[in-house]
């Protein structure tokens, strides 16, 4: 479903131009959860973007369900991919209702039965009828965070691109949205591709992950393997080091 081959990405700055991906590979079948996890600044949510055609390659192939990924995407392929951001408190316009921003992406795309459409998304979610017509600032985080994705599902994607999206929460609230996550992958067959700087938090979504540093991928592996502390490479057992809250996480995950 996902195909990224030798993929370079660059950005022009005062001092030149500067690539931040080099040549990363990785392949995604059809309803897998996959995980690139790495340090900030390693790259990874640059290589989420420049999936939804959002930032532009210098070098390699992208294609998401056999179509290549370009700058001007037909809307049926865009519609296909969709994203979560890391920031609930910045990917949803504070002057439009939770109505609206859920409106706007299916009046974009012509779908039909609107109305019907925005209540299931929310309550796909676990949120009800009564949060249609607030707004943001009316939200706790955790809301903010469901609305995204329902945001992201009311167009019916066969791909979901997620950008650190707990990271901004408390971790019984992360708890939460993981579980939310990791049932809406099981029911809809989604394909998910999760970057995260968090080990416990991939490990628990995903079945397989590669770790980035300094825009390349050192190493790529199963998740049983990072539970088992099986990696190989030693800036992998570093970021497992870090995140030794895993068992505090996955304990906190199972019971909320």
């Amino acid at each position: 479903m996902i195909d990224v081959n030798g993929v370079s990405i660059g950005f022009e700055t005062p001092r030149g131009f500067k690539t931040v991906v080099h040549g990363v590979s990785l392949q995604v079948p059809q309803g897998q959860a996959y995980g690139l996890v790495g340090e900030s600044g390693s790259g990874k949510s640059t290589v989420l973007r420049a999936l939804c055609g959002m930032t532009p390659l210098c070098g390699g192939q992208m294609q998401v369900a056999g179509q290549p990924v370009a700058k001007h995407m037909p809307k049926a392929q865009r519609r296909a991919v969709q994203m979560v951001f890391q920031d609930p408190y910045a990917s949803l316009h504070p002057r439009l209702t939770v109505d609206q921003s859920l409106r706007e992406p299916l009046l974009i795309h012509g779908m039909d039965r609107v109305a019907e459409r925005v209540t299931q998304a929310l309550a796909d979610v676990g949120l009800d009828a009564s949060f249609r017509y607030r707004y943001p600032h009316q939200l706790s985080g955790g809301q903010r965070q469901r609305v995204a994705i329902a945001r992201a599902l009311v167009l019916e994607p066969q791909v979901l691109l997620l950008d650190e999206p707990t990271s901004a929460l408390d971790v019984s609230v992360q708890a939460e949205v993981l579980n939310l996550l990791k049932k809406l992958h099981h029911e809809r067959g989604l394909t998910m591709l999760l970057v995260s700087h968090n080990l416990a938090v991939v490990a628990f979504l995903c079945s397989q992950l590669s770790v980035m540093q300094h825009g390349r991928i050192v190493e790529s592996l199963g998740t049983d393997a990072v539970r088992a502390g099986a990696v190989q490479t030693d800036y992998a057992r570093q970021l497992l080091t870090a995140a030794d809250g895993y068992r505090r996480v996955q304990a906190v995950v199972q019971t909320v």
